[in-house]
């Protein structure tokens, strides 16, 4: 008796479920206001001119800037498709690499670089995205 009543409660809820989803589809329309409208036209277009943002680089190198000339020359030879420039942070020249949006990317780029770059670190900075 029980299980007869296990098995008609199944299918009375499996039934019952498939006419709910069966009722439930229908047309959604949404609604907009123009004013929200215009308000995210205007911040994708700030979005667009901005230059940099915050994201991670590998610097390379950080002393004199002999040394920051050559370390960089040297990282161009052998990572040609990996942005670098020298930075100037009085009395230091750093030597950074890369624009990454997130951590990992960065630290996946950093056990390629570290083979050539032993001192090699990844910071937390601001990033070219053009």
């Amino acid at each position: 008796m029980k299980i007869s009543l296990l098995i008609f409660s199944s299918f009375f809820l499996l039934f019952s479920l498939s006419g709910f989803a069966q009722q439930t589809m229908g047309k959604v329309t949404v609604k907009t206001n123009p004013e929200i409208d215009k308000v995210i036209s205007q911040k994708k277009a700030y979005n667009n001119s901005l230059k940099t943002m915050n994201g991670y680089k590998v610097q390379l190198f950080f002393g004199n800037e002999k040394k920051a000339y050559e370390e960089k020359t040297k990282f161009r030879g052998l990572f040609p498709d990996i942005p670098v420039k020298i930075i100037f942070s009085s009395p230091d020249w750093k030597v950074q690499a890369g624009n990454y949006l997130n951590r990992l990317d960065a630290d996946k780029a950093l056990l390629d670089i570290k083979n050539d770059f032993s001192g090699a670190i990844v910071l937390e900075t601001e990033i070219d995205i053009n």
